[in-house]
């Protein structure tokens, strides 16, 4: 966990640091700190292992509250997965509040969505679309993940490169129904 960037360190993460596919998330970890993580895809985690350098934390907050999601050991690839045993124990050594939610992205969504309410960064690792965001899975449970002023990080394919995704002016409130 590092505390504000200079112009150099900026330069590098934003332009120079590998991998390529990360870079965005790179230029958000430098922006702001964070109070909550939630990885969608968490694979042999060597992105939690870069956000751990980069990530700042509030004056305010002890640990960040860090929630991976993955198939784990019942992944069919099994060689870009992490035993969830071992994920917990990185993530915790790296210094985070761990929640891990094991299974395939349809059942671990709704579980995180109504455990642990929206996160301050969103990183979804492959099954989002975006000609057509509210039909993947990851689309339909957003305004219950993240908030207003989430920062969401998506890509179509594990371990392509991530793009940010906007959000609209009172996203992740969900409508109360009105009094008759």
């Amino acid at each position: 966990m590092m505390s504000l960037p200079g112009w150099w360190q900026r330069f590098y993460w934003t332009r120079l640091a590998k991998p390529v596919e990360d870079r965005a998330l790179f230029g958000y970890l430098l922006e702001r700190p964070y109070r909550s993580v939630l990885e969608v895809g968490m694979g042999d985690g060597q992105r939690l292992r870069r956000l751990a350098r980069l990530i700042q934390i509030p004056p305010d907050v002890d640990r960040i509250r860090y929630i991976g999601t993955d198939e784990f050991e019942s992944a069919e690839d099994r060689q870009g997965h992490m035993r969830l045993k071992d994920a917990h124990r990185l993530a915790g050594q790296l210094g985070f509040r761990v929640a891990l939610v094991p299974g395939p992205m349809e059942s671990t969504m709704m579980r995180v969505a109504h455990k642990f309410g929206p996160s301050d960064l969103v990183i979804i690792n492959g099954g989002w679309d975006p000609e057509h965001p509210h039909d993947c899975i990851a689309g339909r449970w957003l305004p219950h993940i993240a908030h207003e002023g989430s920062v969401i990080l998506a890509s179509k394919q594990p371990g392509a490169t991530l793009q940010p995704l906007a959000i609209p002016a009172g996203y992740g409130q969900v409508p109360r129904p009105q009094a008759a």
